[in-house]
């Protein structure tokens, strides 16, 4: 009996050589699948309504709730803007020196502070602070200004202009090509690089009177924060490097040491105060100032 069963199909039928013919029955989908896609369709409808969904011509629908994610994001900030607010307010209290006694304050000045190096300083300095060639490194003791706390916020906030003149007569100097040769060797002396002890004894001549690096870079050549000249101490203002301590701005082989003294250099520290063109409000600056101090080099 059923065997002869009729069976609904869909009237599509393939025939084949055997006399079987291959019929495509008409089976009905399962309930739950049917209630299932009948569910979605209805819910698309509801979110078209509650929910921003269709767009015109120079709009969108903006839906019964006037959800957004724009406005979620905004409301986000808002909440994560009043949980910040009472530790800015704290940080801008307290003594630069003394934010290290609170470790929460701490850490919440290096967080900031880092998320604000990365958008506007790393792209001199690099992300870890590591610099590169013309952009110091702000990991290691070595400063050009000072590396106190003070120091950093007065760098960030008013920025710093560095200029190391020309001194090769065709540069706008007034030293022959020989004699930049006989300073680059006495400079390549300072951190026992020298490889002709007659050049340098002549170069340190150079330094000390004609060229008149010690006036910048003191008697010894550690630079204006370190060293003195006729036993004065040097404005640290000047922001000249240590030349003893092999560590170097633009290179430290005699081939650019070369360059720098016959061509200078130039650098320039933007500043980031509210005054200038890119602003920083004073405790951002104070944020990016303790996570610099904290990479490694603050003094």
């Amino acid at each position: 009996m059923a065997d002869n069963k009729q069976v609904e199909t869909t009237g599509h039928q393939w025939d084949d050589e055997e006399g079987f013919p291959l019929k495509e029955y008409n089976n009905p989908l399962p309930r739950w699948w049917l209630y299932s896609f009948y569910a979605t369709i209805i819910w698309s409808v509801i979110y078209w309504i509650l929910y921003p969904a269709w767009p015109l011509a120079q709009d969108y629908t903006k839906g019964l709730l006037g959800w957004s994610m724009h406005g979620q994001l905004q409301a986000e900030l808002d909440q994560a803007e009043k949980l910040r607010e009472p530790f800015l307010k704290q940080l801008a209290a307290t003594p630069l020196d003394q934010v290290s006694k609170d470790p929460k304050l701490l850490q919440f000045a290096r967080a900031g502070g880092k998320s604000i190096f990365g958008d506007n300083c790393a792209p001199c300095h690099r992300g870890g602070g590591e610099g590169g060639p013309g952009f110091p490194a702000l990991v290691d003791d070595d400063w050009l200004y000072g590396g106190k706390l003070e120091t950093l916020v007065e760098t960030i906030t008013n920025g710093r202009q560095g200029q190391m003149p020309a001194h090769l007569d065709t540069a706008g100097g007034a030293l022959k090509g020989n004699q930049v040769d006989d300073l680059t060797q006495f400079v390549l002396s300072l951190s026992n690089k020298a490889t002709d002890k007659d050049a340098a004894k002549r170069g340190e001549e150079l330094f000390k009177g004609e060229a008149g690096c010690q006036t910048c870079h003191g008697e010894h050549g550690k630079g204006s924060l370190k060293d003195t000249v006729a036993g004065a101490a040097i404005d640290h203002g000047i922001g000249a490097p240590n030349l003893t301590d092999g560590i170097w701005l633009y290179g430290g082989d005699a081939k650019t040491i070369r360059e720098s003294i016959a061509k200078g250099r130039s650098g320039q520290m933007p500043a980031w105060g509210e005054s200038a063109v890119r602003k920083l409000d004073p405790v951002s600056i104070r944020q990016v100032a303790l996570y610099v101090h904290t990479l490694g080099g603050g003094q």
